[in-house]
């Protein structure tokens, strides 16, 4: 019994590792093709808009700006409010109702895994 336990202790985790691995690459995916333009492929950000210039994307400031909040980050992305409510510089699009929010939480996991 206890064996058994075990085992499906370690193949709900492996799967939960599988679906997060997944999420990571949805979300690369969807980074490229919404996000990298203006953030670039590396999420480095720096790129001129005028008076803005869009932001680093990576770890750890990306967290430490946004109170390692996923809740924040996915009200930044979808619709484009920053870390005190204020809405963010012009350039960046609120994506709601483009992208799910199955779809900007995947980015999130995504970009958790870029650093600076």
């Amino acid at each position: 019994m206890i064996r058994g336990v075990m085992m499906g202790l370690v193949l709900c985790a492996s799967l939960s590792s599988v679906a997060e691995a997944q999420n990571v690459e949805q979300g690369k995916t969807l980074f490229l093709a919404h996000c990298s333009a203006c953030h670039l492929a590396s999420g480095a950000g720096g790129v001129h808009f005028g008076n803005a210039v869009s932001a680093d994307l990576r770890a750890p400031g990306l967290e430490t700006t946004y109170h390692n909040s996923d809740k924040l980050l996915l009200r930044a992305i979808l619709d484009a409010r920053d870390e005190t409510d204020e809405p963010l510089d012009a350039p960046m699009p609120a994506w709601r109702g483009k992208l799910t929010q199955s779809e900007a939480q995947d980015i999130i996991a995504y970009l958790k895994t870029l650093k600076s």
